[in-house]
């Protein structure tokens, strides 16, 4: 039976030169069509009408990121055969959709970003991310693209905990580089590097700009429509993750004793 497909995907953006397809690289959009061709649930990107909700660059990771395309694989092994076939994509939650849903269209997107604590004036911190909320010109906070740079930013919601600050921005769109250079510009100003004037100023389209944070430290957390995912752990997902999470346990305990070395090394 012909159905229209919107599924969830996670992945860790250090793995991907970004989600777009380019020639010969490894990204996101490859790796998920290529195992969609293997275990025959599309035969082309074009014939099945596949989208991304949305593009992320080099290093970025995503939770909560969407594809769509149109199948007739059995819905109740998708995710199953995906997680099995796809090494570092992760796919967990699953929707059928109209013909006409197209995944950019969203209504809401989350981005989080990981800042560390280390020498951060934290009020002034919180000061300058208040700024970009509501509606604003970002051309100086943005890679020009040609686009409408009047953008909405909901809310910014910053929490303090082991050791960082975690900073999460929601809006219906973004620009691309928006997050990253607005993240710059609130450490400059946490670490005294940049006055908090010199943000405002930027905001009303004075010629300020400021540098781009890393891209490592970003993670889209979801894209959010007007309907309901359902969530799914079948085996093949859950094999792979237990198998991310031992690595990551035993780099932890590797870099534990490198900062502990003396208690180590003779």
């Amino acid at each position: 039976m012909h159905w229209r497909a919107a599924v969830k995907i996670a992945y860790d953006g250090r793995n991907f030169m970004g989600s777009q397809r380019q020639p010969d690289l490894p990204t996101v959009e490859s790796e998920v069509i290529s195992a969609l061709t293997r275990i025959g649930a599309i035969t082309s990107p074009d014939e099945s009408r596949f989208g991304f909700a949305s593009r992320t660059d080099k290093g970025v990771s995503a939770l909560g990121n969407v594809v769509a395309f149109d199948t007739e694989f059995r819905k109740e092994y998708l995710l199953q055969a995906l997680n099995a076939t796809s090494e570092n994509v992760h796919y967990h939650a699953l929707a059928e959709v109209p013909e006409t849903f197209y995944p950019r269209y969203a209504k809401k997107r989350w981005y989080r970003y990981v800042l560390p604590e280390r020498n951060k004036d934290e009020e002034l911190l919180r000061a300058c991310a208040h700024l970009f909320e509501g509606t604003h010109d970002f051309t100086r906070f943005c890679r020009p693209d040609g686009k409408n740079a009047v953008k909405n930013v909901e809310k910014i919601e910053i929490e303090h905990r082991n050791g960082a600050y975690i900073i999460d921005i929601y809006s219906r769109e973004f620009l691309r580089n928006m997050i990253r250079r607005m993240i710059a510009a609130i450490e400059d100003v946490s670490l005294g590097h940049t006055d908090i004037g010199d943000v405002k100023q930027a905001l009303e389209g004075k010629d300020k700009t400021f540098g781009l944070a890393p891209p490592e430290p970003l993670t889209l957390m979801d894209v959010i429509y007007d309907f309901e995912f359902q969530k799914e752990d079948p085996d093949s997902l859950v094999k792979k993750l237990n198998s991310c999470q031992d690595d990551v346990l035993c780099r932890v305990e590797f870099l534990d004793s490198l900062l502990n070395r003396e208690n180590y090394i003779r």
